[in-house]
């Protein structure tokens, strides 16, 4: 497998390592796992059309936008509540 470097400011590459030791890693595998578990904006926008579409579906419920936002805007609210 080919390695390669990351240019990373030392207060970054400081807090890797600390985040790493704590999960018993290294930094290397700290960050493939980031890069693996970590969706990009397209795979995203797939995972929630998918959902909307068994959303509608099972249920008959489509949102608009408007009502999706509204829902992200109720949801929020009430999190920031609890913290």
């Amino acid at each position: 497998m080919a390695h390669t470097t990351i240019k990373v400011e030392s207060t970054v590459r400081d807090r890797l390592a600390t985040l790493a030791a704590e999960k018993g890693t290294t930094i290397a595998q700290l960050v493939s796992d980031f890069a693996a578990h970590t969706p990009t904006a397209e795979e995203r926008a797939e995972r929630t059309a998918r959902t909307l579409a068994v959303l509608s579906e099972m249920s008959g419920y489509t949102p608009s936008p408007e009502q999706d936002r509204a829902a992200d805007a109720e949801l929020a609210r009430r999190l920031g509540d609890i913290a």
